[in-house]
C-alpha cells in the first residue's frame, strides 16, 4: 500500500487579532467646584498606560494597567475674612480679623490606574472609544501661599484699626505658605471617551492617536472636612504675640480636604493620546496534511 502526501494549500489567517499596547498621554483639567468663593484653575496631567487589546471585524477591547500624575489648581475669591472677638493689651474688646488676598493652591497627585476601552474602528483609518478608569491614589501633596493682614474693629469706633500697628497685634499685609499632604479619597472612577486615527509604523507595529476627556468621580472615601484655616495654635495673648509667631503656627488645610470645596476632587480633563500596538497574534500552521488510505 502506498501512502501519499497532498499538501493543502490552505493559509488560514485568524479574524481576531490580540495586541499588547503601551500608551502616552497628556493634557490639560479642571477641578470642580460647589462653593462659589472656590475658583478652579487649569492643571495639567500625564499618563502612561499598558494594556492587551483583542480586536476583531472592527471592534475593539482592551483592560490594562497605568499611573497617571495630575496637576490641580485653586483659587479663593479675595476678601476671605476669618473675625474673632478677643481683647487688646489693654484690656479692650475688640473684634480681630484676619483679611485675605490672592489665596491660590495646587495639589499633585500621582494615582494607580486600571483603564477599560470598548472601541470601533472604520477602514483602519479612524476610531472612536468609550471607557472607564479605576483610579487610586499613591502620593498626594499641596501647596499655597496668600497675603495676610490683620485689623481689628472696637466696638465703640467707627472705623477698623490701622493694618500696620504692631504692638496691638496689627500686621501689614505679608506673604505666607503652607504645604503638606492632602487626604484624596481612596478609590474613583472615570469615565472616559476618545476619537482618532490609526497609522501603520511597520508590519506588525501600529499606532492610533486621538484627542480624549474624561471626568473623574470619587466613589470611595470619604474626604476630611476641615477648617481652611486652623488658629488653634495661634498666640492670642496679646502681651505676647507677635507676627513671628503667627507665621510659624497659622496652619493651612488643603482645599480639597476644607469644607470650603470638601466635593472639589470631581476633574474633568481632556488632551491627546499616542497608543502604540504590537501584534501577538499567533499565526497558524500554513500546510495541512492528510493520509490518502
Amino acid at each position: 500500500m502506498w501512502l501519499s502526501v497532498t499538501p493543502v494549500a490552505a493559509q488560514r489567517h485568524s479574524s481576531t487579532l490580540h495586541f499588547i499596547t503601551a500608551s502616552v498621554a497628556g493634557g490639560a483639567g479642571l477641578g470642580m467646584s460647589t462653593q462659589g468663593v472656590v475658583k478652579p484653575a487649569i492643571g495639567g496631567e500625564g499618563q502612561l498606560a499598558v494594556s492587551y487589546e483583542v480586536l476583531n471585524s472592527g471592534f475593539f477591547f482592551s483592560f490594562g494597567l497605568g499611573a497617571d500624575y495630575r496637576l490641580s489648581r485653586y483659587n479663593l475669591t479675595e476678601g476671605m475674612v476669618d473675625q474673632f472677638a478677643r481683647v487688646d493689651k489693654d484690656g479692650r474688646a475688640i473684634n480681630y480679623r484676619y483679611v485675605y488676598s490672592g489665596f491660590s493652591e495646587q495639589e499633585h497627585t500621582v494615582y494607580a490606574t486600571a483603564p477599560v476601552w470598548f472601541g470601533y474602528r472604520i477602514k483602519d483609518k479612524v476610531y472612536f472609544s468609550v471607557g472607564a478608569k479605576l483610579a487610586m491614589p499613591l502620593w498626594n501633596t499641596y501647596s499655597l501661599r496668600t497675603n495676610l493682614y490683620t485689623e481689628g474693629e472696637y466696638p465703640n469706633l467707627i472705623d477698623y484699626v490701622s493694618r500696620n500697628v504692631p504692638s496691638y497685634g496689627f500686621y501689614p499685609s505679608t506673604e505666607f505658605r503652607g504645604k503638606g499632604s492632602y487626604v484624596a479619597p481612596t478609590l474613583s472612577v472615570s469615565p472616559m471617551a476618545e476619537i482618532g486615527a490609526f497609522f501603520r509604523i511597520v508590519p506588525g507595529i501600529s499606532c492610533r492617536i486621538g484627542a480624549y476627556v474624561e471626568y473623574a468621580i470619587p466613589v470611595l472615601g470619604k474626604t476630611p472636612v476641615l477648617p481652611q484655616i486652623d488658629y488653634s495654635a495661634v498666640d492670642v495673648n496679646p502681651a505676647t504675640q507677635s507676627l513671628d509667631n503667627l507665621h510659624s503656627t497659622l496652619r493651612f488645610n488643603s482645599i480639597l480636604n476644607s469644607r470650603m470645596n470638601a466635593a472639589a476632587a470631581q476633574y474633568l480633563s481632556f488632551g491627546i493620546r499616542a497608543t502604540f500596538r504590537f501584534n501577538v497574534t499567533r499565526s497558524p500552521s500554513v500546510c495541512l496534511c492528510e493520509r490518502d488510505n
